[in-house]
């Protein structure tokens, strides 16, 4: 942890529709928006005319989808200026469309979100997750069938297409970062320019070739008035690993495990299940994210936990971030 402050303290709460609680968003799921069949047929158009290449090579030219318009700016509002969650339901796996199919349709609307970009130093666009081991080990807490830690990933906006459920468990949790700030400023404001502070955030061995291992971010920062997250506790608790990190003070360890405690107070976060073929689209800046531990069916592969995963920059068209945290917009390069 550094000394100095990355930008200008926000000592007052924030307002909007990024603040929300669990009430707010689980009980008629606001969150959806279900697709038309004026939506999966401007899909079926886009399919037939997109080249035979592999998905991750398609740029935005080559999935071009004028039908699917509304649903690209419903989106971008949702994440941008909404509750920055937001997921599409109503894709028929399985009977309408292949895996194949549903994963190129999920790859279109990302690019026209914003661009795809690489999630690792080996440059991958999209990762699979599926086949989870248990306990969790390095290379992402994805490769784990126990419950994810809260975090939020150092980009624009993380998509899951959901290909197969787990036979129980896996739910995601999200939570308004908004919410959580402003729990703190209420309660311990004595620590605000604690969390504007950069912390060495360990990349799990996810980094670019000739990157150290960790990088420093703030928890909060602030660009004028716009409020942004990058919260990641459990990596920046391992990023001590490495001799050259300074050891958390006593008072920044408090501060961590207070804003743990925030996320898990009841009636923060949200469950969601993700059903086959929901794509969820959120918003690193202000939701953070985690998930349930589950449990697969060996037997039967459409209870086998298996998500298709996209990092997304919006790029200019994104809100303005601190330099610790822009230099990861195009992703890991």
């Amino acid at each position: 942890m550094t000394t100095e402050v990355t930008t200008e303290v926000l000592n007052r709460p924030v307002t909007g529709p990024g603040v929300w609680t669990a009430a707010d968003l689980q009980s008629d799921e606001p969150y959806v928006r279900h697709l038309t069949e004026r939506d999966l047929d401007a899909a079926d158009e886009m399919l037939a005319a997109a080249p035979g290449r592999p998905t991750r090579e398609l740029t935005r030219q080559d999935v071009r989808a004028p039908g699917l318009a509304g649903v690209v700016a419903d989106l971008v509002e949702r994440l941008e200026h909404g509750t920055g969650y937001a997921v599409l339901r109503g894709l028929p796996l399985g009977t309408r469309y292949t895996p194949e199919q549903a994963s190129r349709i999920h790859w279109a609307i990302a690019q026209h979100v914003g661009e795809v970009v690489p999630q690792n130093g080996d440059g991958d666009l999209l990762r699979l997750l599926e086949d989870a081991h248990h306990p969790a080990q390095r290379g992402g807490t994805y490769a784990s069938k126990a419950g994810a830690p809260f975090h939020t990933d150092p980009t624009d906006v993380v998509s899951y297409l959901c290909l197969a459920p787990a036979k129980s468990g896996g739910a995601r949790v999200v939570a308004s970062a908004a919410t959580v700030y402003n729990a703190l400023v209420r309660e311990h404001p004595e620590w605000l320019e604690l969390v504007y502070q950069d912390y060495a955030t360990d990349w799990e061995d996810q980094q670019a070739t000739g990157e150290p291992g960790w990088s420093p971010r703030p928890i909060f920062s602030a660009v004028g008035d716009t409020l942004t997250c990058s919260l990641a506790t459990k990596r920046i608790m391992s990023a001590m690993r490495f001799e050259e990190v300074p050891r958390l003070s006593a008072e920044a360890m408090t501060c961590l495990m207070y804003l743990e405690s925030l996320l898990r107070r009841p009636g923060t976060a949200v469950h969601v299940a993700l059903r086959a073929g929901d794509m969820e689209f959120v918003n690193n800046y202000t939701v953070i994210h985690s998930r349930t531990g589950f449990v697969d069916d060996p037997s039967d592969p459409s209870h086998q936990r298996r998500l298709q995963r996209l990092w997304i920059s919006r790029g200019a068209e994104g809100r303005p971030l601190v330099p610790a945290l822009r230099r990861w917009r195009a992703g890991v390069s």
